[in-house]
């Protein structure tokens, strides 16, 4: 397979995994707390000299510069705060600032997420549907008893008078340890730690709103479909000169 091939699948394959990030976006725009994500582009020979050393100067030197083919190196999660929305639904709450909530996920344990969109389920246990169960600052499931409380702005729950739970809300050193394992929640690489107080303030009866912006989405989305579709002719393009030359090259023998 000639350079151009190769150069014609990579933009495919890379415009596809572009192209499915940029619709699971489009899909949770109206998902409470999700966070944007996107695809970061190299070539093959950027992607190998990062790998293969920790000075990229000497690598590529190594590697050389004839790289034809494009790689998605890395996914990307823009964590800007989203804008917030008034719900007058006391189990409804946002975090303004740093933070993330905790909850216990029966497939990946304990999962971090800006998803504030909570209900109250039989047993009266705090839960973000879907997801798992809210935990405390203790590391226990928040069970209340019916959806009359409030909600300090520093995480205390308040019922009937008294603190009965504290929200769980931690941290992570660095935003690239956090790996996306489902719609709007994460997996720490390298474990969180709690939020340091005044870093975070809990609004009740209030959405933080995914931080997804529609007319962007639908631009890149268009552009990397055109690219995608100019990609797929260019194989075709390079499919049939080969097929000619062929042929060619079996009627002169």
């Amino acid at each position: 397979m000639d350079r151009g091939s190769y150069a014609a699948a990579a933009g495919m394959l890379s415009g596809q995994k572009a192209i499915n990030v940029l619709a699971q976006n489009v899909a949770n725009v109206t998902t409470a707390g999700y966070k944007s994500q996107s695809t970061v582009q190299s070539t093959f020979a950027e992607y190998m000299a990062s790998r293969m050393s920790t000075d990229p100067a000497i690598a590529q030197a190594d590697i050389g510069p004839g790289a034809y083919i494009t790689v998605n190196a890395e996914q990307f999660t823009d964590f800007t705060q989203g804008i917030f929305e008034t719900t007058n639904r006391s189990v409804d709450m946002a975090i303004q600032g740093q933070g993330f909530y905790v909850i216990q996920n029966a497939n990946f344990g304990q999962v971090l997420t800006r998803n504030g969109q909570f209900e109250l389920d039989q047993q009266g246990f705090l839960t973000l549907p879907g997801v798992g169960q809210v935990l405390s600052s203790t590391g226990q499931p928040i069970q209340l008893a019916g959806s009359d409380f409030t909600v300090n702005p520093n995480g205390a729950i308040i019922q009937n008078g008294a603190e009965v739970a504290r929200l769980n809300i931690s941290t992570v050193a660095n935003g690239a340890d956090l790996t996306q394992v489902g719609e709007g929640y994460f997996q720490a690489a390298n474990g969180f730690q709690a939020a340091p107080a005044g870093s975070f303030s809990i609004l009740q009866n209030t959405l933080e709103k995914s931080n997804v912006d529609m007319s962007e989405e639908m631009s890149d989305m268009i552009a990397r479909q055109n690219n995608f579709t100019s990609c797929t002719q260019m194989l075709k393009i390079f499919d049939k000169i080969s097929e000619i030359a062929s042929n060619t090259i079996g009627r002169v023998g």
